[in-house]
């Protein structure tokens, strides 16, 4: 028997069950009939609050994001870009379904008004905050984008190659070990390339 909810009560809760599925299956996991019968409403009510099942993904992805930057706020007060790209290797190795549909959100998608916008454009402020500090105040804004993006693009592609087993195997401790190490060189190969005369 379906539940009976409020109607501002139904979309947190898809999110929610979203994630949860996410999470346990994958994004591939995520229908909008499983989610409604998580929820406990009819198939055809969850489209009252989603446009379709990638609008609900971008929600979903949106939270991953927001945690994530919690993760990092949580790590330490004082900007440091290296300790955030720790963080977000370690969340990417627990949390992988989730940190796959995070990165394969179309861009449209991720900067569409709205919490997916919002949660991206705050980890990307805290990434720009780590990197200016590293970098010195006197840096260009182009060139802390670059150190980011750098750090990003490394922990992204070690991450993905990670994921699809293509690295050589290791034990959890030791990818763990081997991402944080390669992404920290980047991070200070980078630094050395963009502060040197």
């Amino acid at each position: 028997m379906a539940r009976r909810y409020h109607h501002g009560e139904v979309r947190p809760e898809a999110i929610t069950a979203a994630l949860v599925l996410t999470e346990e299956g994958g994004p591939e996991a995520v229908t909008m009939r499983a989610v409604a019968a998580r929820v406990g409403i009819d198939h055809r009510a969850i489209y009252r609050h989603f446009d379709d099942r990638e609008g609900l993904l971008a929600e979903v992805a949106a939270l991953g994001f927001a945690d994530l930057l919690e993760a990092m706020q949580a790590a330490g007060s004082t900007p440091d870009l290296t300790r955030d790209f720790k963080v977000a290797i370690r969340f990417a190795l627990a949390r992988p379904k989730l940190y796959a549909l995070m990165l394969s959100q179309p861009r449209e998608r991720l900067f569409e008004e709205g919490a997916p916008e919002q949660s991206v454009r705050a980890l990307l402020g805290h990434f720009m905050i780590a990197g200016q500090a590293l970098l010195g105040p006197d840096a260009s804004e182009d060139t802390v984008r670059s150190l980011v993006f750098a750090a990003l693009g490394a922990s992204y592609g070690l991450i993905t190659l990670a994921a699809s087993m293509t690295l050589a195997p290791r034990s959890p401790d030791a990818l763990e070990a081997f991402l944080i190490e390669q992404v920290t060189g980047v991070i200070e190969g980078q630094v050395l390339r963009l502060t040197r005369a």
